[in-house]
């Protein structure tokens, strides 16, 4: 990285990056702290290099290896209010989580079966879902395009989580059979939050994420990862089997069977929530954490209800099938 200096002048043999005055105060003490040195005609200068580094100074050094067409100085002023808007964001999805959870509770999510026209006019399913899902698509695949120096964990979480929304953009949308359309509010809402959250995963693990090179051998980083591959693939099969339970032409609902929805209701939900919960584990981060958590309570609540609605409905449901953790809840 550049010497910092508050002049464009040559040191010695090194010709040293400037930085306007009026920005010196948002670099860190230990960035901008001279020392006397002696160049190669021997004459004392001074030099902008640092004690030990504060942790906000190697904060500014990884933003600047990973946006190098960035400059010292806007670095400096943009990078603590990004990081504290990111945790705020982080702070507000759980409580957002928190608030559906309650809601939920007592009305029902305005989506598939429980569908209603006072939310809204219909879009149709297969439009609602490519649409809704395609920013946290595009928005991480845009950041690893334009960060350059994102270290192989971030990449290996970003790659995971661009999997999951390519199956949920690309794929799932042209598996549907005959899906209800989605109400406008839904519709919004879902739309809003691929937005929030591909944008605070995409910005922490690309410039804020710190994890150092030997993490992907990290116990959390393998569990973690192994948790989110399982919790896809059961949410992909169970996704297959409730897309299968009628037949061409058929109409109505029926009991889903086979796979773990012998042992629960939201066997779809306890996928989704496996995979954001290795997510978590494997980057052990706060927005991860937010995320899983938000997963957790919304989709909770979800399978809470399917599994209340499929007692009402068939008198015949399994009695011994839990809600969502087989032989537990």
């Amino acid at each position: 990285m550049p010497r910092l200096s508050t002049g464009g002048r040559r040191t010695g043999d090194r010709c040293e990056q400037p930085v306007p005055p009026q920005f010196i105060g948002n670099l860190p003490q230990d960035a901008r702290t001279p020392y006397i040195t002696h160049n190669a005609s021997h004459h004392r200068s001074v030099q902008p290099v640092a004690p030990p580094p504060t942790s906000r100074t190697r904060d500014l050094r990884r933003y600047l290896s990973r946006c190098p067409s960035v400059s010292i100085a806007a670095a400096a002023e943009k990078m603590p209010d990004e990081r504290r808007l990111l945790q705020l964001l982080s702070l507000l999805m759980v409580l957002m989580g928190a608030l559906s959870f309650v809601l939920l509770r007592s009305i029902c999510m305005p989506y598939g079966r429980y569908a209603s026209s006072v939310f809204g006019p219909p879009v149709p399913a297969r439009l609602a879902w490519l649409v809704q899902e395609l920013p946290s698509l595009v928005v991480p695949v845009y950041y690893l395009s334009s960060h350059s120096g994102v270290g192989a964990p971030e990449r290996a979480l970003l790659a995971a989580f661009i999997c999951h929304y390519l199956h949920r953009t690309l794929i799932f949308p042209l598996l549907i059979r005959g899906g209800k359309p989605t109400p406008l509010l839904s519709f919004c809402l879902a739309l809003i939050f691929c937005c929030y959250n591909g944008y605070l995963q995409s910005s922490y693990l690309c410039q804020y994420a710190d994890l150092p090179p030997g993490w992907t051998r990290d116990p959390r980083f393998i569990l973690g990862l192994m948790l989110f591959t399982c919790g896809m693939l059961i949410n992909i099969h169970s996704d297959h089997i409730l897309r299968n339970l009628r037949k061409p032409g058929e109409m109505g609902y029926k009991i889903p069977r086979g796979g773990l929805f012998e042992y629960v209701s939201g066997a779809n939900f306890l996928g989704e929530i496996m995979e954001w919960s290795g997510f978590a584990v494997a980057g052990w981060s706060v927005p991860g954490a937010a995320f899983a958590i938000f997963t957790l309570l919304v989709l909770s609540s979800r399978a809470q209800q399917h599994h209340q609605w499929y007692l009402e409905r068939f008198e015949d449901y399994p009695k011994a099938r839990k809600i969502l953790i087989p032989f537990i809840y």
